[in-house]
């Protein structure tokens, strides 16, 4: 008897949620996030399939629900279409429509936008038993309103940074008094010789994060100084150097 499994969706999510589509097959997405201006009407995504066979693409968008389905969507946003087949070679314009449900007028508001790949069955191994991943691309979507004073752009020279001691520990403080989120891809201290890597999370708009260090301990002697890099609308990364007294 021919059997074919398919994983649940929110199983596929635990197994698949952190895999990236690699750059030299599967379903692609251009860009890394969408940024959704608040006087649009719609806003697009392209997506292109470079596998050798037929997948099947289905999007929905979620507020902060890393295990989201279509079914449990909570954000207030269409994405027409919401199912898809993509042939080999094709490609497929995702239109994201937002519902007009009240959101602030001051400040970007976050969401996610998933992106299901489900391939096909392997008609070569028809009679065995078979189970079907699914891969999942996850990009942030970014509302950002007609409201929001000054523009992205100015968001490096924005922020501040500032070093702070509790107790025996020592761990950076950011304050974000934009309306725009600040999105990091890495930080680091530099004190003297001494490179500290930090994990830093993004900060919220009109927010503040914490970024502890890796060892609690004692900071080295010497001057201390903040990289970090900002990622801007496009993906890339700006540069930012900041010089932070104890």
């Amino acid at each position: 008897m021919r059997r074919y499994t398919a994983v649940p969706v929110a199983l596929v999510l635990l197994m698949a949620g952190a895999w990236s589509v690699p750059a030299n097959g599967s379903v692609v997405v251009n860009g890394t996030r969408v940024i959704y201006p608040g006087q649009a009407r719609e806003k697009t995504v392209r997506l292109t399939n470079q596998d050798h066979f037929s997948n099947v693409v289905q999007a929905w968008v979620d507020i902060d629900d890393p295990v989201s389905t279509p079914e449990t969507a909570d954000a207030p946003f269409l994405v027409n279409p919401a199912v898809s087949r993509l042939a080999s070679g094709s490609g497929q314009t995702l239109r994201i429509i937002y519902t007009g449900e009240g959101l602030p007028q001051d400040r970007e508001s976050l969401f996610h936008l998933n992106i299901l790949q489900i391939p096909p069955r392997n008609t070569a191994h028809a009679d065995r038993d078979q189970v079907l991943l699914m891969l999942r691309n996850r990009l942030k979507v970014f509302y950002r309103p007609e409201g929001v004073a000054g523009n992205a752009g100015q968001l490096p020279e924005k922020l501040q940074f500032s070093l702070a001691q509790v107790g025996s520990g020592w761990h950076v403080e950011v304050h974000n008094p934009t309306g725009f989120y600040a999105s990091f891809g890495s930080a680091t201290l530099q004190v003297g010789n001494h490179h500290l890597a930090l994990q830093p999370a993004m900060v919220e708009p009109f927010g503040k994060a914490e970024w502890a260090l890796p060892d609690p301990g004692r900071l080295p002697d010497g001057v201390v100084q903040l990289r970090a890099q900002l990622i801007n609308d496009y993906g890339a990364q700006v540069g930012i150097l900041h010089e932070l007294s104890r």
